[in-house]
Order: structure tokens, then sequence, then C-alpha cells
């Protein structure tokens, strides 16, 4: 396996193996984000953009003001973390190799996270105020950093956010299956990457969408967790050729 300026490049089995795991796990944190977020911070998304600056129009249409509000700082969070995350891939340069870079953008994601869930725990329920916009806020920079991460995992154009395109790509790759047109064994490789971070998002939005009334307590810390899970998957294949060097 190589690597590149712009994500990882492999070939075969383990191009599409090594990396699907840890996007599966974060493609679970971010879909328990998105619905813990519109349930519990007010009808807003932190993670899926198209759907929040939806959000962001209609409340500004109808003028809530309020709504908008939250909105509008969720996306200046995404933007911000997805700026903040470009800027550390580019500065660490020939000094640090791609994957070192994206490992400490999964760090600082935790961290986030983390310091997000803390602030949560601690916060009443309904959450109000300057906390309010704290925790949109920082899980909005989380979700920014999260899919910087998963563009540079150069893995068949996979996303842990934005799945209309991953949609379009099964559609795409079964419908041309079935026609006989390509090579029957790549497309069966490239879609089920597509379909495990597809269900791993719906399996976590399923997951807040159960416990939010009764385990919140636990369930703002999963996004977390996830991410470290998806850190773990990265980091052990390596971590176990240093052990056996």
């Amino acid at each position: 396996m190589t690597s590149t300026e712009n994500g990882i490049v492999g070939s075969g089995a383990e191009e599409i193996g090594r990396p699907s795991l840890g996007l599966a796990w974060l493609s679970l944190a971010s879909g328990c984000t998105d619905v813990l977020s519109f349930l519990k911070l007010g009808d807003l998304f932190t993670s899926a953009m198209t759907g929040n600056t939806a959000l962001l129009a209609i409340a500004l249409a109808r003028g809530q003001m309020l709504a908008a509000s939250r909105s509008l700082t969720a996306l200046v969070g995404f933007m911000l973390g997805a700026s903040l995350a470009a800027l550390m891939h580019v500065r660490g340069g020939a000094q640090q190799n791609t994957r070192g870079r994206l490992s400490s953008l999964l760090l600082l994601e935790i961290v986030l996270l983390g310091g997000c869930a803390a602030l949560w725990s601690v916060s009443p329920d309904p959450i109000r105020g300057k906390a309010l916009y704290s925790v949109i806020l920082l899980s909005a920079v989380s979700m920014g950093i999260q899919g910087m991460v998963a563009r540079h995992i150069n893995v068949s154009g996979i996303s842990t956010i934005v799945f209309t395109s991953a949609l379009i790509s099964m559609v795409m790759s079964i419908t041309t299956r079935l026609a006989g047109r390509t090579n029957p064994s790549v497309l069966a490789e490239s879609t089920r990457v597509h379909l495990g971070t597809f269900s791993a998002y719906v399996g976590g939005a399923a997951l807040a969408a159960i416990m939010v009334s009764d385990y919140l307590g636990w369930l703002v810390w999963i996004p977390m967790t996830a991410v470290l899970f998806a850190l773990c998957c990265w980091e052990f294949p390596y971590l176990r050729q240093r052990s056996t060097v």
C-alpha cells in the first residue's frame, strides 16, 4: 500500500478492506449526531449540511430567527471544522505522512466530541442559552473535521456524512452490474463498502432515536466512542506491524 498527498491508495481487497470498518464507525457517529441534534438541539443537523441549510432557509422564510441562529451556528461550525482540518492536513506536508495527519485529525475530533458530550452531560434538559450554542458548535466543528478525514481516505469515493451521492453510486453499480456492462466482482466490492457506511449511518440514527428519551446521558458519548473505534481500526494494523518488526 502506498501513500499519496490526497489520501490512502492501495490495490484490490486491501484498499477496500482496511479502512472500511473505520469508515463505518465514522458513519455511525454522524448518524447518531444528526438525530441527536435534530431532536434535542432544536431542528438542526450538525453533520448533514444539505438538510441543515434547508432548515435554515425555512426558518428564515418563516421569520423564526432563533431557529435560524441555531442552524447558522451549525453551518458555520461545520465550515470552521472543515477549514481547520484542511489547514492541518496541508501544514503537515512532508514532515508527517498521510496516515499520521489523518490520525491527528481523528484525535482532534475525539477531543471536541468529548468536550461536547461533557458539556451536554452537565447541562439541564432541555439545554438552553450559551451551553446550547456551544454544544452545537463543538458538534458541528467535529463533523466538519470528520468530513475532511473521510475525503482524504481514498476508498471508492466513500463519505461518512453525505449519502445522496452514495445512493446514486450504489444504484449505478447495481444497475450496471445487472446489465452486464462491467466486472461484477469489482462492482460488488465497491457497493459493499457504500452499503456498509450507509447502513452504519442508519444504525447510528436508529440507535439515537431509540435511546434519546430514556438514555440521553449515555447517548451523548456514543459519537466520541465511535470515532475512537474508528481511530483504533485505522492505527491497529500499523501498531501490529511495528510489534512484529
